[in-house]
């Protein structure tokens, strides 16, 4: 306890101390329930309209709210095995909802946080068939398997947003339910799945510790906004790990080495494309040590440096930076401008790399490094205006940011604000990361 404390509380009486401890308790106890209502709502929209209605009424302190947010989540045991649930929809009924399988290994103990598998299924499958593929590993380390069953027609990764989101939401719903170490969830996903789990990490790369496809890749198609391979540098800092059959179909493998030699030209340390010759659309997991890989992906809690490539409203945010609003010529669809012959003399690899380059020059890239409490660097293209979230200690002091971008130096007065730890832990509630103020730029 400070000693400054000690003569005023001596001074207080026994009635005073007694009404004081109470309040203390009634704040936090009033900011655990607020979080919990937040984070339970299952609708976006609905999440804002209780944010705007606690703001208005007031919010429980600045202080009370990150006690409450270090310490969210009440958990029950759960028994081993697998169990089938019903992930609820936003906007429907109790008993309405999309299939999941998870998988609680016999070690699961709801008071430690427990590293977490996504795990993607191929078409026509379900979840309980790639929990099958993982359920020996993931008892020997102690992982929770998380394997939605798609609701979808199933005949294939669709690449649509709504694909994403429902795969989210059951991410969600499972990190609701469990107690996960947000620092190790991983996504894993077979053909269909494979095609998925890259669509995720690529659009969402903060959400994941490392990516685990299987004969499934990135996609090169520009007309129906399909183009993920344009954001490979999101995933740069990620340990991948690919199984492929090198007889697989020839458009999939040839994306797939592009996509591992843009990696390695990313700087990408820990990613490794196992081209398993004699396969066709077919792998042998036992080509890696599982456990060994398992242990060691972890997402930092803390990265000095965020770089997000974006080009779909909606999705600029990684770690502590989001790209607001694009500058022109940033698009998801484009025309690609060639010369009839000098398309047809490129042949196809040629054609490629063109469509690749072209989708690039078409996508926004924000690049931010912090250098200190409250001092920034940012490198820009195609950016119209983007934020930074900040932590306590990214705070100076007397609150002064400054951001350097384009030559010139962006200065902001901030101060801590409910409001931001709110809207955070209502979309992602992760413990880890308690951003209490933001800075927009310009």
């Amino acid at each position: 306890m400070p000693t400054w404390l000690l003569p005023r509380i001596a001074a207080l009486g026994a009635a005073a101390l007694l009404g004081l401890a109470l309040g203390g308790h009634a704040r936090a106890e009033e900011a655990a329930q607020l979080l919990e209502r937040l984070v339970d709502e299952p609708d976006p929209r609905a999440r804002e309209a209780r944010i705007e209605a606690a703001r208005t009424a007031g919010t429980p302190d600045l202080a009370a709210l990150l006690t409450a947010a270090r310490a969210f989540g009440r958990f029950e045991p759960v028994a081993p095995g697998v169990h089938e649930v019903l992930v609820p929809r936003p906007g429907a009924g109790p008993h309405t909802g999309d299939r999941m399988a998870v998988f609680v290994p016999a070690g699961y103990d709801p008071s430690r946080p427990a590293p977490l598998l996504l795990a993607l299924h191929g078409a026509g499958g379900r979840g309980a068939d790639v929990v099958a593929l993982w359920r020996a590993v993931a008892e020997r380390l102690g992982v929770l398997v998380a394997a939605p069953t798609e609701s979808g027609p199933n005949q294939g990764a669709t690449f649509d947003p709504s694909e994403r989101e429902r795969t989210l939401a059951a991410l969600r719903w499972t990190r609701r339910m469990f107690r996960v170490d947000d620092a190790r969830v991983h996504v894993t996903g077979v053909s269909r799945g494979g095609h998925l789990a890259w669509d995720l990490a690529l659009r969402h790369p903060d959400r994941f510790a490392s990516l685990i496809p299987m004969i499934g890749g990135p996609r090169l198609h520009v007309p129906a906004g399909q183009n993920n391979l344009r954001y490979l540098e999101n995933v740069a800092h990620l340990p991948i790990v690919d199984l492929q059959g090198a007889q697989d179909d020839p458009r999939l493998v040839a994306n797939l080495r592009l996509a591992f030699e843009r990696l390695e030209a990313f700087g990408a340390r820990d990613a490794v494309l196992h081209l398993q010759p004699d396969r066709g659309h077919a792998f042998d997991a036992t080509a890696v040590d599982w456990a060994a890989f398992l242990r060691r992906a972890a997402r930092p809690h803390r990265p000095e440096r965020v770089v997000r490539v974006a080009a779909r409203p909606g999705e600029g945010r990684a770690a502590w930076v989001e790209i607001l609003e694009f500058g022109r010529g940033v698009a998801e669809v484009f025309p690609l401008r060639v010369d009839a012959r000098r398309w047809q003399a490129l042949g196809e690899e040629g054609r490629r790399r063109f469509t690749l380059e072209e989708a690039e020059r078409h996508s926004a890239r924000l690049e931010v490094r912090r250098l200190g409490p409250g001092r920034f660097e940012a490198r820009t293209r195609g950016v119209k205006r983007f934020r930074l979230l900040l932590e306590a200690e990214d705070l100076p002091p007397d609150g002064r940011v400054e951001v350097s971008v384009a030559g010139r130096r962006v200065r902001r007065t901030v101060r801590p604000d409910a409001g931001v730890l709110l809207r955070e832990f209502a979309e992602r509630f992760d413990p880890t990361f308690l951003p209490v103020a933001e800075v927009v730029v310009p």
